[in-house]
């Protein structure tokens, strides 16, 4: 099998941004492999791990200070296809999509920033 791994900012703290990702249903659409097993969730850790097949993964939270944190995503694989692109493909979706979802909330409740 390749390894592969794909690390980028997130604007969210990690706490926020794991919680996000560890929700059923929020990686299966952005991370291929995903599908059709079932993610193992490291609240400690920040980390959801899986297995399918011939692909394994798992994607970690890193606090990286105040209201910041960094996604990695590290995956194994003998698939055939640019694996290194689908991954940074995948981080940024899952990036945005969580964001996006935390300034809804925020508009929601009157968090805002300003």
């Amino acid at each position: 099998m390749t390894s592969y791994e794909h690390r980028a900012p997130v604007e969210m703290s990690a706490r926020e941004l794991f919680e996000f990702l560890a929700r059923p249903g929020s990686l299966p659409q952005h991370l291929p492999g995903l599908a059709d097993s079932t993610p193992r969730v490291d609240r400690e850790g920040r980390r959801v791990s899986w297995e399918e097949n011939r692909y394994r993964g798992v994607l970690t939270v890193v606090d990286d200070g105040a209201g910041r944190s960094e996604v990695v995503l590290a995956v194994e694989t003998d698939e055939p296809g640019d694996v290194q692109r689908e991954l940074e493909e995948a981080v940024a979706a899952v990036a945005h999509r969580a964001t996006s979802e935390a300034d809804v909330d925020a508009a929601r409740n009157q968090d805002t920033w300003y």
